[in-house]
């Protein structure tokens, strides 16, 4: 199976983020997968090394995201660039597995939080993300409905359910 693991690679966090998934995924499943991490592709990501331009990166990605049968979508930094990824893999009909750790999504069952939003709606703790990019988890291009949505707000709640859809693939 190969997995492409759409991801922010600028930030030291969001590598670790990216490491831990991959690390997980490649342990469990060894040889069985082929997981295409952009971070590892020093031709177009090692900045120190010199110039890749815009087409450069694009096609080396494309070329491996479309090949791909699996999309993990790490969306903490909200990258443009992903949500691209996350576009080509929809309209190709690769599943996406999608990760928002922000905390700020936690407590939605808190009423004071509700009270305090319907008197002023800048007073929010919740976060808004899109909806047509969270959409990508509750339907395939077809319009087709997951029997459990393909978000998860921890990277343990992600890679549990990667294991399980990879292993059911396999």
């Amino acid at each position: 199976m190969k997995i492409y693991l759409g991801c922010d690679l600028f930030t030291e966090g969001q590598r670790l983020q990216a490491k831990k998934v991959q690390d997980a995924l490649e342990n469990e499943f060894k040889e069985k997968i082929d997981l295409y991490n952009p971070a590892d592709n020093l031709e177009i990501n090692d900045k120190s090394a010199g110039f890749a331009s815009g087409a450069d990166i694009l096609l080396a990605d494309y070329k491996r995201l479309k090949e791909s049968d699996l999309l993990i979508a790490l969306m903490d930094t909200k990258d443009l660039g992903l949500a691209g990824e996350m576009g080509i893999a929809f309209e190709r009909g690769i599943p996406i597995f999608e990760l928002y750790t922000d905390i700020r999504l936690t407590g939605n069952d808190r009423e004071d939080k509700l009270i305090e939003i319907k008197k002023d709606v800048f007073q929010n703790d919740f976060l808004y993300i899109n909806k047509l990019i969270t959409g990508l988890a509750y339907v395939d291009k077809d319009g087709n409905a997951f029997d459990n949505p393909r978000i998860y707000k921890t990277s343990d709640d992600l890679i549990e359910a990667l294991k399980e859809f990879i292993a059911e693939n396999l």
